[in-house]
């Protein structure tokens, strides 16, 4: 097949899949019981389901949520396993689920698995949507959140500003294997791939425990001192290798492009151990699924989905969020 007919075939399967979802939608039928709870004016309980809470960027975007639930006066948990666990992911849905919660939004690491608890959710009239990291194919109402394979993309390109179009690069991920990984994986290859000077060794899968991860990058980077550069596809690994390019003296030597903006990293970028780091926004990430499922219920607002974006941060804007981190502001 060739390249337009394969670019021509992928926009016609995303096309398929909105279409479908918007269907879903316009489908969905809200339990009595809600109907019945705004009617009486009674306070309305939502879940906001995230796949790995032990996380520092987890804090922001826990702190959306209350800030919308406050706003609206709703009742919104922010909850999940501490740790990437989708088993429990699913039973934690499934009891909010038999508990008759009033509205769920769920961060999704497997289709295979939370595809169907998120349908079990739609039919028995909880409207559901998917927040940070979407559920493709489900029958998710909204999804609020960053489109990761554009993440990925992007976050390649700016790594080849800093490297070159040559030299050997390593991949660094929390968790490989979840879906948003993947899809941030996938845009970074497809990218690099256009450079054929350009060699990506391997992607490493780090866990999320910051002393086995900082030592899952250390051996990595040990075992191939000739890198060039790095990609970190999340909120534990940038600031690791960025603390480990600082820690060796490496700085200028590793071109490093993370994601997220946690207070360590943006020291690296400004020490210069991380070159950029791209947010997705996560307080909004937090704050737009409560919001929006308060106006669907009370005000009959359709629920649409929010790409929050991809925001750069590098050495010419790093001391402005630097302030904003002082000043008490969400930075994530």
């Amino acid at each position: 097949m060739k390249r337009g007919q394969i670019g021509r075939t992928l926009v016609l399967c995303v096309t398929l899949i909105f279409c479908v979802q918007m269907a879903w939608a316009q489908e969905f039928r809200l339990a009595d019981r809600i109907v019945e709870k705004v009617k009486k004016g009674e306070v309305l309980n939502f879940k906001v389901v995230y796949h790995n809470t032990g996380i520092n960027f987890a804090m922001v975007l826990k702190r959306g949520v209350e800030e919308a639930a406050k706003e609206f006066g709703v009742n919104a948990e922010f909850t999940g396993p501490v740790e990437p666990n989708v088993e429990a992911q699913v039973a934690m849905i499934e009891n909010f689920i038999a508990s008759e919660v009033d509205g769920l939004a769920i961060s999704n690491v497997s289709a295979e698995a939370l595809n169907p608890v998120i349908e079990k959710a739609i039919n028995a009239g909880i409207p559901t949507v998917s927040f940070n990291s979407d559920a493709p194919g489900s029958k998710r109402l909204a999804f609020f959140g960053q489109d990761l394979v554009q993440s990925g993309r992007t976050q390649a390109e700016i790594l080849v500003e800093y490297m070159g179009t040559k030299g050997k690069v390593l991949i660094f991920s929390c968790d490989a294997a979840a879906a948003w990984s993947l899809d941030r994986e996938r845009g970074v290859r497809e990218v690099l791939a256009k450079y054929p000077d350009i060699q990506v060794l391997t992607t490493v899968n780090t866990g999320v425990e910051e002393y086995t991860a900082f030592a899952a990058i250390e051996n990595a980077l040990l075992a191939n001192p000739d890198v060039a550069g790095i990609a970190t596809l999340d909120a534990v690994t940038t600031p690791l290798v960025g603390r480990y390019i600082l820690r060796n003296n490496l700085v200028g030597k590793i071109r490093h492009v993370g994601h997220d903006l946690l207070p360590e990293t943006l020291q690296n970028i400004k020490a210069g151990a991380t070159n950029a780091s791209l947010s997705q926004d996560p307080f909004k990430q937090g704050y737009l699924p409560v919001k929006a499922l308060y106006e669907f219920i009370v005000e009959g607002v359709p629920l649409q989905s929010v790409d929050t974006g991809v925001l750069r941060v590098d050495e010419k804007n790093v001391e402005e969020y630097l302030e904003k981190l002082e000043r008490g502001e969400p930075v994530g």
